[in-house]
């Protein structure tokens, strides 16, 4: 079995390395200097340092040991990516080919440096070789769920969508090359269990994308190249809110004291909008009571992920990256979809604009539709097209309002 390549750590942000830290269980990781804790990462997965092999050219060497790939241990989020998540690890199958992948271009678009050709002969070769023979013993199962992209352009289909688990299924970056795939894209194929000393099962290939077949991969636009204007379609909301109408591609942030009814109105509003067929509706809780998780996920017809306060900052951060990467993908294809925040204060300052800031309607079709409970987070109220500020009672402020209410209709 190969095993975590020191160059790779050395190459990866700090970020990346405290999270693969954090998932092998090391201790006083954010204490250590980079050199130590590249040190303790490698020394904790039993990790080797390979040499070149006599003869062999530096370069050729080095080519050699990162076609040598297996399943590694660990995932993490990186703080730098411009949207979504990104983590680094070593995961993979015969075929995996471990290309490290910028941290901005990690998510929003792995698949376009492939198609350019810029990785040369030994990544066209890796792209084109058909999937590993898998032993005709092995058992298979179909592994459906949400493919998060990690930083050095492996990925996992995520099965729940809570969060992480030990259920997750590796891709390989070839797969994911193949198929241009993107983070928040909902794939399915089989998949072959774990071998010793793996910790997740692979993907032996993969089937459909977004319901539709892999191959030949979709043409889509881009998220973020899409046009931006301010929303005209308006969404129903509760009695509550008759007077601060918001519409689809809105960023909607409800603000106020602690007992002001908040989550309650976030409720009403999940229920009110999930009776709309032509939008997919998402919750993403951050930072709440375990037993407010516990109703959430009662309820009927809504897709529920995050979790309570005693989960880290960056798994919460990690959920809410991922639902929203879902929702882009629905936006690209001219769909519709809205993701609620419980709360959006708790997250992380780095991933708070990227999350809530990706609400926005489309001139090309499609929207993203984004309402957080903020509470003190006074950033959100400035970014937001509609106000919700709630006074004590539940009662809403005069500072309450939509911008271009005249446009929703």
């Amino acid at each position: 079995m190969s095993v975590l390549n020191r160059k790779e750590l050395e190459d990866s942000p700090l970020a990346d390395l405290h999270q693969i830290a954090s998932e092998l269980g090391l201790e006083g990781y954010r204490s250590k200097r980079k050199a130590d804790l590249i040190g303790a990462i490698l020394g904790e997965t039993g990790a080797a340092e390979s040499a070149p092999a006599t003869g062999a050219e530096p370069d050729e060497a080095e080519e050699e040991a990162s076609e040598d790939t297996s399943e590694g241990t660990s995932e993490g989020t990186s703080d730098d990516t411009s949207e979504g998540t990104s983590e680094d690890t070593s995961e993979g199958t015969s075929e995996d080919e471990p290309d490290e992948v910028p941290a901005e271009e990690a998510l929003e678009r792995p698949a376009r440096r492939g198609r350019r050709g810029g990785r040369g002969r030994r990544a066209s070769a890796a792209e084109e070789e058909p999937e590993s023979a898998e032993d005709d013993s092995t058992e298979e199962a179909i592994a459906t769920g949400v493919l998060d992209v990690l930083a050095n352009g492996s990925g996992f289909v995520r099965v729940d969508p809570a969060g992480q688990t030990r259920e997750d299924v590796y891709v390989s970056p070839a797969q994911i090359r193949r198929c241009e795939l993107r983070a928040g894209d909902e794939v399915s194929g089989p998949a072959r269990s774990a071998r010793r000393n793996e910790r997740h099962p692979s993907l032996v290939r993969i089937e459909t994308v977004n319901g539709a077949a892999a191959e030949p991969a979709e043409e889509r636009p881009w998220f973020g190249d899409l046009t931006a204007v301010f929303p005209s379609q308006k969404l129903n909301a509760p009695k509550t809110l008759k007077d601060t109408p918001f519409g689809r591609g809105s960023r909607v942030a409800i603000a106020g004291p602690p007992g002001a009814g908040a989550t309650t109105l976030l409720r009403e509003l999940a229920t009110e909008l999930s009776g709309d067929s032509e939008l997919a509706v998402q919750v993403v809780l951050a930072g709440v009571r375990p037993e407010e998780v516990t109703e959430w996920h009662r309820a009927e017809g809504l897709s529920v992920a995050g979790g309570s306060f005693d989960q880290s900052p960056d798994a919460q951060a990690q959920a809410a990256e991922l639902a929203v990467e879902r929702a882009k993908r629905r936006a690209e294809r001219g769909g519709h979809s809205v993701v609620l925040i419980d709360s959006l204060e708790t997250l992380p300052a780095s991933a708070r604009r990227r999350i809530f800031g990706a609400g926005r309607a489309k001139e090309e079709g499609g929207t993203l539709t984004v309402i957080a409970v903020t509470g003190g987070e006074p950033e959100a109220l400035r970014w937001a097209t509609t106000r919700v500020v709630l006074e004590p009672g539940g009662k809403l402020a005069a500072d309450s309002g939509t911008v271009r209410a005249d446009a929703l209709s």
